[in-house]
């Protein structure tokens, strides 16, 4: 896994999905409105990119996290990072 910040200052988490694709994860802030349509104020954001240390390419699919604000992005990014690699039954990147 490769952790980093992208420009506009989120957490990003990218990994090698097999086969040479990559996929890169985020947690995105929403302010209160017709934007955080969950009520969550907090979204995880996932998209295929072409390589590490790139931009997305294409559309991001975005999920509400409803975990308390306890838990960290940290811990939402590494924790769907297992969940994703745990379903297509591939070791973590770690």
């Amino acid at each position: 896994m490769h952790w980093g910040f992208d420009k506009k200052n989120q957490r990003y988490v990218e990994w090698d999905v097999g086969s040479g694709f990559h996929k890169r994860a985020w947690i995105q802030r929403r302010e209160p409105g017709p934007k955080d349509y969950a009520w969550t104020e907090r979204y995880l954001c996932v998209v295929r990119i072409e390589a590490l240390n790139e931009g997305p390419k294409g559309q991001a699919a975005d999920f509400p996290v409803f975990a308390d604000a306890a838990v960290t992005d940290d811990q939402v990014l590494r924790e769907f990072v297992e969940s994703v690699c745990a379903a297509v039954k591939r070791p973590p990147p770690y």
